[in-house]
C-alpha cells in the first residue's frame, strides 16, 4: 500500500507524544512492506524534503506545531492541500493518514472524494474542553483558557469544519475512555470510530543496568523517583513535590522535561526545603529517555488532566520501571490491573500519593514485581506491532467502504 501521513508534527519539530507516536507509526508502516511518503510543516533550517525512519518527508511552507497551532491556520491547509496533490499526481495514493486533523486541508478540496482518508486523534472535543477545565482548577489563567475554548468551539471546530468534515473518514483513537468521549462529542460517526492503541517500541524502550544508567547521568544512590513531561500547570509536578516534601531524606525526585512551569516549581522545591533532593535534568532527546528511566526506582505520573493516552506510562513500563500514577481519563485503562502492573491514587491528592512513594520505596520486591508484570503489559496489548496491525485494519476498511463514503 502507498500511504501518504499528513501531520503539523514532523520529527523534527521537538519532543511530543504526537511526534513520536507519527515517527513510531512510519517505521512500523515501513517494517510491515508498505511505502510511506509524509507531509508537514516548516523545517526549521528550511529543508524540502529529507529520509527519516524509512520515509520521505516533504516539508510545506507553513508554521509547524511549536510555532502558531498550524491545525488552525490557512497556511497549513493550503500549502499541505497542494503538496499533496503535486505528490499524488506523480504516484497516485492508495490512502492517506491523518494524525489528528492534520488533513483538513486536504477534505476542504474534496481530496476525500478520490482517496480514502484515516484519521488518528489524540484528543477530541469533549477532553479537550474537560482538560481546559482542569487546567484552569490547577491555576492556569482561567481567561486565556475561556479564550481557547471560545475559539475552538466556533472558529475552529465549527466554522473551519475541523471536526465535522472528518465523519466521512474511518477513525482512530487510542483508548476506550477517548472512544468514550468521542461518541459523547457527536462529532463523529460511532460506526467509523476504531480503539487502535498507541505502540511503544519495547526494544529501545527495555530495562536495563540501574547502576550504569546512573554513573552516565550523575545519579547517587538511595531511592529515585522519575517524572517525565512538559512542566506546566495540571501536569501534577507540584504534587509529586508536595509528596516527596512528607518523605523521610532517602528518596529524590528526577524531573525530566521543560516548559513554562519550570521556574515556578523549581521555587516550590527550594521552599519545601528539599534542595538537591529534587534535580531538573531539563528536556532530553528521546534516544536518552530510556536511560532516564533505567535509573529510576519508580515513575509518577500526578497528572490532574483526563488525558486520552498518555505515552510516558508506557514508555516507563515498558523499561520495567513500576508506574504510579493518577486514577484519571484513560490512565487506569492503560495500567489495568492496579496493585498489578501499576499503582493508582486519588489525583492532586499528595497524601495518597506520598503513601504510595513510601510503600514503593521500602519494598524492592514489590517494585520489581510490578516492573515486570508492567512491561509484560506493554509488550503485549501497547506494542508497536500490535499498533501497526490496528492500523493497518482500519485502512483495509477504510478502502473497503470508500466507494460508499466518499
Amino acid at each position: 500500500m502507498r500511504i501518504c501521513v499528513v501531520t503539523v508534527a514532523g520529527y523534527v519539530h521537538g519532543i511530543g507524544g504526537m511526534q513520536d507516536h507519527t515517527v513510531d507509526l512510519i517505521r512500523g508502516l515501513v517494517a510491515a512492506g508498505h511505502e510511506v511518503e509524509a507531509i508537514t510543516a516548516r523545517h526549521p533550517e528550511g529543508a524540502k524534503r529529507a529520509e527519516f525512519a524509512g520515509a520521505r518527508w516533504h516539508f510545506v511552507d507553513a508554521p509547524s506545531a511549536r510555532q502558531r497551532l498550524p491545525m488552525r491556520h490557512p497556511a497549513w491547509h493550503r500549502t499541505s492541500a497542494i503538496r499533496f496533490g503535486e505528490l499524488h499526481a506523480r504516484r497516485p495514493f492508495d490512502l492517506v493518514h491523518s494524525e489528528s486533523t492534520s488533513a483538513l486541508g486536504l477534505l476542504h478540496r474534496g481530496w476525500h472524494k478520490r482517496v480514502p482518508i484515516a484519521v488518528k486523534y489524540h484528543g477530541n472535543y469533549v477532553t479537550f474542553v474537560r482538560t481546559a477545565i482542569g487546567r484552569i482548577l490547577a491555576g492556569e489563567n482561567a481567561v486565556r483558557e475561556a479564550k481557547g475554548i471560545a475559539w475552538n468551539t466556533g472558529a475552529h471546530f465549527l466554522t473551519r469544519g475541523n471536526w465535522y468534515r472528518f465523519r466521512v473518514c474511518e477513525a482512530m483513537v487510542p483508548s476506550r475512555a477517548q472512544l468514550h468521549d468521542t461518541v459523547r462529542s457527536g462529532l463523529l460517526r460511532p460506526s467509523r470510530v476504531h480503539v487502535v492503541p498507541n505502540g511503544i517500541d519495547g526494544d529501545a524502550f527495555s530495562p536495563g543496568d540501574q547502576e550504569e544508567a546512573r554513573t552516565q547521568l550523575g545519579l547517587g544512590r538511595g531511592i529515585v523517583f522519575i517524572w517525565l513531561g512538559r512542566i506546566y500547570a495540571g501536569k501534577g509536578l507540584d504534587v509529586a513535590i508536595r509528596a516527596l516534601a512528607r518523605m523521610d531524606g532517602g528518596a529524590s525526585l528526577l524531573v525530566v522535561g521543560d516548559g513554562e512551569g519550570r521556574a515556578s516549581h523549581e521555587e516550590l522545591a527550594a521552599r519545601a526545603g528539599l534542595g538537591e533532593r529534587v534535580r531538573f535534568a531539563g528536556s532530553q532527546p528521546r534516544e536518552r529517555i530510556p536511560l532516564y528511566l533505567r535509573s529510576a526506582d519508580a515513575f509518577v505520573f500526578p497528572t490532574l488532566l483526563p488525558e486520552a493516552a498518555p505515552l510516558a506510562p508506557l514508555q516507563a513500563m515498558a523499561c520495567g520501571v513500576p508506574v504510579l500514577a493518577s486514577r484519571i481519563g484513560a490512565v487506569p485503562e492503560l495500567v489495568g490491573n492496579p496493585d498489578r502492573n501499576g499503582l493508582l491514587f486519588e489525583p492532586g491528592d499528595v497524601d495518597d500519593l506520598a503513601r504510595n512513594m513510601v510503600r514503593l520505596a521500602a519494598d524492592k520486591q514489590l517494585r520489581t514485581r510490578i516492573g515486570w508484570a508492567g512491561r509484560e503489559r506493554v509488550l503485549t496489548e501497547y506494542s508497536t506491532g500490535r499498533m501497526i496491525e490496528g492500523t493497518i485494519a482500519v485502512y483495509e476498511l477504510a478502502r473497503a467502504r470508500f466507494g460508499f463514503s466518499a
